[in-house]
């Protein structure tokens, strides 16, 4: 496989070459008169100055094509890594122990809502799965997959967690990476207390190009080891952010904008055009 590749590579950086060679030919006689002049009368370059100006061709186009390819092979490294911190995220021990949990618990006191409950956890780990190979995703499945994540969310914590999804969000259309909505709002769980009387109300909004992930900030405090709890905190949400910059990054020139004040913690990833 390797030695096919070399000779297609070798074969196309030929057939480029001499594309290269009668462009530049074609340049110099469109451009310099007395050339043409004397294209006229003949061939005007002898086999030996095409033999060098080929083979200056050959070094230049080898060269551009060994950019490309290096270019793309670590492009295509950076999105696999991106991709498996991603499932990583997903798959934590954490989030399946939990899960799990709840569930056993379902199943001795509820069967039904055990049921519905496993059903909604299959959806998420096969989405999970089965669309983290891709780059992009529409606006609309991501919002069917949120869905049957936040109806785990309230399972687990109740209306101690509240996702408000503005109308305006269900009527936009374009593209964003997988899982990204969903990585935005396990960051701000994971980092902020939440209880029946002060709910963590987490807002997703959009101003037509852009969906905005925000809350109030309620930072949870590990009294127990409040330096160490930080930091580990700190490591995840930077984690989790930088995967979706990094993302981002390779897919599109726009920017994700990531707000940090005092009280409130947003961040704004724009949505990416549907091509027709």
């Amino acid at each position: 496989m390797k030695v096919k590749r070399i000779l297609l590579g070798v074969l196309l950086v030929l057939g480029l070459s001499v594309i290269g060679l009668l462009f530049y030919y074609a340049v110099w006689l469109i451009t310099d008169e007395d050339f043409r002049e004397a294209f006229k009368y003949g061939w005007p370059w002898k086999s030996g100055i095409m033999l060098i100006d080929y083979a200056a061709c050959c070094l230049f186009t080898t060269v551009v094509t060994l950019y490309y390819w290096r270019s793309r092979e670590r492009t295509e490294k950076e999105r696999d890594r991106f991709r498996l911190q991603a499932l990583e995220n997903q798959l934590s021990p954490h989030f399946v122990f939990n899960n799990f949990s709840i569930l056993a618990d379902l199943i001795e006191v509820n069967p039904q809502r055990a049921s519905e409950y496993l059903m909604n956890l299959s959806k998420v780990y096969r989405y999970t799965l089965s669309h983290l190979d891709h780059d992009m995703v529409t606006l609309q499945e991501e919002l069917a997959f949120l869905d049957r994540y936040l109806a785990l969310l309230r399972q687990r914590f109740g209306e101690s967690v509240q996702v408000r999804i503005s109308p305006e969000v269900l009527k936009e259309s374009g593209k964003l990476p997988p899982v990204a909505l969903q990585m935005l709002i396990e960051n701000a769980i994971k980092h902020n207390e939440h209880t029946l009387a002060r709910p963590l109300i987490i807002n997703v909004s959009s101003d037509g190009r852009r969906i905005s992930v925000s809350n109030h900030k309620e930072p949870i405090l590990n009294a127990a080891l409040p330096e160490q709890g930080l930091s580990a905190r700190n490591l995840s949400t930077n984690v989790g952010n930088h995967n979706i910059v990094e993302r981002y990054r390779l897919l599109t020139s726009r920017k994700v904008v990531i707000n940090d004040t005092h009280d409130e913690y947003c961040v704004t990833i724009p949505l990416i055009p549907i091509e027709r």
